[in-house]
């Protein structure tokens, strides 16, 4: 028997096929209508998981870091901070200074406590002491060193956070291991460091 509209298989093919339609247009309907009840709970179990825990750090307690140049105590890390940004109690030594350079990704803003800063960002030298802050945004060229024969004392706050990570990295380190230039360049890069030459 030929298959056609007004024969018995052509008919059970084409309920077939309106049923298997109607099936698809109910089933997208009821995940329409279930994105509309669930993501409110579930945003809101997803927004709760993601807060964080309040803390009180006290800076005798904090992961302390010391360099040849510096003293860095972590107050907050990224992980602490849903990865907003870390900060970082600062000891710059006198005759610190760095050389120019940049952050691809990372802003940083330093609160000066005691001593005096001279930096130059973005092309603007200005000399900063206590209670004045500088900012620097991603991708802008800066370069600091520590005026007098003060140790300074700043708040950096790191934006977005990890800063605490290029510190562990860099202390794990021997001095003759960053004598080599290629682990110098890993490191930098690790720590979204871009070196601009003699660019101020």
């Amino acid at each position: 028997m030929k298959a056609g509209w007004f024969d018995e298989e052509g008919i059970r093919m084409r309920i077939d096929k309106q049923f298997i339609a109607g099936f698809a247009v109910a089933l997208a309907l009821v995940v329409s209508v279930a994105a509309l009840w669930t993501p409110a709970s579930a945003q809101q179990e997803k927004a709760q998981s993601t807060i964080a825990t309040h803390l009180f750090v006290k800076r005798d307690k904090a992961e302390t870091h010391k360099l040849p140049n510096a003293e860095s105590r972590i107050m907050l890390t990224a992980d602490q901070t849903d990865g907003r940004y870390s900060i970082v109690d600062e000891v710059f030594r006198a005759g610190m200074q760095s050389t120019p350079h940049k952050h691809t990704y990372h802003a940083e803003t330093f609160l000066i406590l005691r001593g005096q800063m001279e930096w130059t960002v973005g092309g603007e030298t200005q000399t900063i002491g206590p209670g004045d802050l500088v900012y620097i945004p991603p991708d802008t060229s800066h370069a600091v060193k520590v005026l007098g024969k003060e140790d300074v004392h700043a708040i950096m706050i790191y934006q977005p956070g990890g800063y605490e990570l290029n510190l562990r990295r860099r202390v794990s380190m021997t001095s003759e291991q960053m004598k080599d230039p290629k682990t110098r360049r890993m490191m930098m890069e690790l720590s979204d460091v871009v070196p601009l030459g003699g660019e101020r």
